[in-house]
């Protein structure tokens, strides 16, 4: 199926009968808080048999060919695993339209991604097909887990992720955005990978901090005519 099918395949087909067309897309990345396209409603919910893992490079939007930055992606989990997010609502053939390009060059084309569907449960329970984009081992910007622990492997990605900027801003904002996000808005969300990721990342930036505040204050203490 190609990708244009498999975006299409988003759409309710009993709204497309009988209303305008619905297209659905879940965000658990930097989606949650920057929304570049127009849509009808916005609801808090979680995905199934997933988690969420920085395994992805991103060369464009938080990182350089260069000096690539980390990004989250979706990785197999336990079936009753569950991975909190947003599902976007888009209404009407030229939204949805502008929506799909959007998210493609965004996602696919700048980013490396693939589209797949899954369900989509709301606070309620009540059960939705989504679009949601994720990366897989085949394209050249997955990384995947590098070291055997799990905190090791953290320990490396937030290196690369303190020294990497792009287009979009800093890859230290976007996962700090994304941990503030998930924190605030599902306080019961358990996502171990992300909040250590943040604690390392954040620690990180304060050692440079006070790295920078020391070599001003001796540089400050020098003597005019020590120069």
């Amino acid at each position: 199926m190609s990708k244009k099918a498999d975006l299409l395949s988003g759409i309710d087909e009993e709204d497309q009968e009988n209303q305008p067309p619905v297209f659905k897309v879940f965000g658990y990345g930097s989606l949650l808080w920057k929304v570049n396209f127009n849509y009808s409603s916005r609801d808090h919910g979680h995905i199934k048999g997933f988690q969420r893992k920085f395994w992805q490079n991103n060369k464009t939007h938080r990182g350089t060919e260069e000096k690539p930055g980390r990004v989250a992606i979706l990785h197999e989990a336990e079936e009753d695993k569950t991975l909190s997010g947003v599902m976007f609502t888009i209404k009407g053939a030229s939204d949805i339209e502008d929506a799909k390009q959007k998210l493609d060059t965004r996602e696919t084309v700048l980013g490396g991604y693939i589209s797949i569907q899954t369900t989509f449960y709301d606070e309620y329970g009540v059960q939705s097909e989504v679009t949601v984009f994720t990366a897989t081992p085949d394209n050249d910007l997955y990384v995947g887990q590098i070291c055997d622990h799990p905190h090791d492997d953290v320990e490396h990605i937030s290196t690369q992720v303190v020294g990497a900027q792009g287009r979009a801003g800093t890859n230290a904002e976007y996962v700090i955005k994304l941990a503030k996000y998930v924190r605030r808005h599902f306080p019961k969300e358990d996502d171990e990978h992300l909040f250590l990721l943040e604690k390392k990342v954040t620690e990180k930036l304060s050692n440079r901090s006070r790295t920078v505040q020391i070599n001003y204050e001796q540089l400050n203490g020098i003597n005019h005519h020590d120069i």
